[in-house]
């Protein structure tokens, strides 16, 4: 007769140990990606405008290539921030099926 016994436990959650890359951490660094993206294209713009600043004189003159610097700014330092969190560890439960012959 074999006698079957579940019992719930708690398992650390992976990635394949081959890699010598650390666990992943999902949103925060898909976040701090799309900041960073973000900030090179603000600027990016800022500079287009500074260097074509004869072809645009209001533009390269009002307070929008200040504002582009500002929010590439705060696009980088949020990213610091994202990548700067530690991973996080998300344990999975998990049912353990130990079978016993008698």
């Amino acid at each position: 007769m074999k006698d079957v016994t579940t019992s719930p436990s708690l398992v650390a959650r992976s990635l394949k140990s081959d890699r010598a890359k650390p666990l992943s951490r999902g949103l925060s660094d898909l976040a701090g990606w799309l900041f960073t993206v973000n900030a090179d294209r603000w600027r990016r713009r800022a500079q287009f405008y500074e260097r074509h600043r004869d072809y645009f004189p209001r533009v390269a003159a009002s307070p929008f290539v200040d504002r582009c610097r500002e929010l590439e700014a705060a696009s980088r330092e949020f990213a610091e921030v994202l990548f700067a969190m530690p991973p996080r560890v998300d344990l999975v439960p998990i049912q353990v099926t130990v079978s016993r012959i008698k």
